[in-house]
């Protein structure tokens, strides 16, 4: 039985690795794509403000047979606390997965992870990190952008995350969070390098995005893109990535007027 479930974990490590929207390369407009670029200023005051716990971590169960299989994982942030539950926007894409439940971490969650026969850098999540998460509901899916409301419950205080009034300008700073691979709550730094420009469909969800070069990678989808004055200002539907993943060229991120017309598509059902 461990050895089945050892190969399953192999399997969700393999999926992992399609978990992210790659765009097609357009133009690229600027800026530095130093994936280790830091503003420190920027750094301190989200840890002055404590929100980093308004982001979480998402990711897909399947039990089909008596057999557990993880999918792919995302990330998302907390908009909205009512009656208890925290609703959270992320990714349509990363909750697109039919017949499957899912789950949510935190920054709390023990992400402890474990190796698989020995063989060198092949680590899964250990059974009691996903035993851990919270099942989320999916509360909406938008027809106008790569968008998701998701909510779930929980005791944990978390934090809530701000909109900013207004979309960010070119050569913005802005600060970005995922969950790459093992590589939780990662933070990176960038400036936003256009404005909204329409980006194709990619598996049924259009975007509408505005580009930057804070870095995203495998795992980032549904994160939250959070200006200087720590307020939302977009989510992260993908990346321009070379074809082995391992070349970031630039992220895109759906705004925040965009995000409130996709709310606003919710609330007017």
């Amino acid at each position: 039985m461990k050895k089945r479930i050892s190969y399953i974990l192999i399997t969700a490590a393999v999926i992992l690795a399609a978990s992210v929207i790659i765009f097609a390369v357009l133009h690229f407009t600027g800026g530095s794509t130093d994936t280790n670029a830091v503003y420190e200023d920027m750094r301190d005051s989200f840890e002055r403000s404590g929100l980093l716990s308004a982001n979480i971590g998402l990711i897909t169960k399947n039990v089909q047979d008596d057999t557990v299989t993880y999918g792919k994982f995302g990330s998302g942030v907390i908009f909205k606390k009512n009656d208890g539950m925290y609703y959270a926007l992320t990714a349509a894409h990363v909750v697109s997965a039919e017949h499957s439940e899912l789950l949510v971490f935190t920054v709390n969650t023990d992400m402890r992870s474990e190796n698989i026969h020995g063989l060198e850098g092949l680590n899964v999540l250990s059974a009691d990190a996903y035993d851990s998460m919270y099942k989320a509901e999916i509360m909406f899916v938008s027809s106008l952008d790569d968008l998701a409301v998701i909510r779930f419950t929980t005791d944990e205080e978390l934090s809530v995350m701000e909109f900013a009034d207004n979309d960010p300008g070119i050569n913005d700073r802005i600060m970005c969070v995922g969950n790459l691979q093992n590589e939780w709550f990662r933070v990176s730094y960038g400036k936003v390098t256009s404005g909204i420009e329409r980006f194709g469909e990619f598996k049924g969800f259009p975007s509408s995005a505005m580009k930057h070069t804070a870095y995203i990678q495998v795992g980032s989808s549904g994160g939250a893109a959070i200006n200087e004055q720590m307020r939302l200002v977009g989510i992260t539907p993908g990346a321009s990535l070379s074809l082995d993943k391992s070349t970031f060229n630039y992220g895109v991120m759906i705004p925040v007027s965009e995000i409130r017309k996709c709310l606003d598509e919710w609330t007017d059902r």
